[in-house]
């Protein structure tokens, strides 16, 4: 039988956080939308999962968000994580893992 030492079990949500990330080297600023209010933001890095947002000013307060993506077009997700100026989004797509995936690929070039 094995040995098991007290500690945290292993989220899954860790192992998401675990996932190959990419730093976007263009960091234009970008148009973020949520509950009805526009925000400036930049893209840091981007993952298979979503993207981690910068912000400048005032950070969105609720969890839903609209991105618009000059390259991308319309990138919607909701907030898992915040900080003081930085957010993690995870994205939400209708159409399954491969636009998903597109997409990301899309913010790289």
């Amino acid at each position: 039988m094995a040995d098991i030492t007290a500690g945290k079990a292993r989220d899954p949500e860790d192992d998401r956080r675990r996932s190959t990330r990419r730093v976007v080297a263009d960091r234009r600023p970008i148009t973020a939308m949520a509950g009805g209010k526009i925000y400036t933001c930049f893209i840091e890095d981007i993952s298979p999962h979503g993207l981690r947002l910068s912000f400048k000013g005032t950070m969105p307060e609720g969890n839903v968000i609209a991105l618009d993506h000059p390259v991308a077009g319309t990138l919607c997700g909701i907030c898992t994580w915040r900080d003081e100026a930085i957010m993690g989004v995870e994205l939400q797509f209708p159409n399954g893992e491969l636009e998903r995936i597109l997409q990301c690929i899309c913010l790289v070039l």
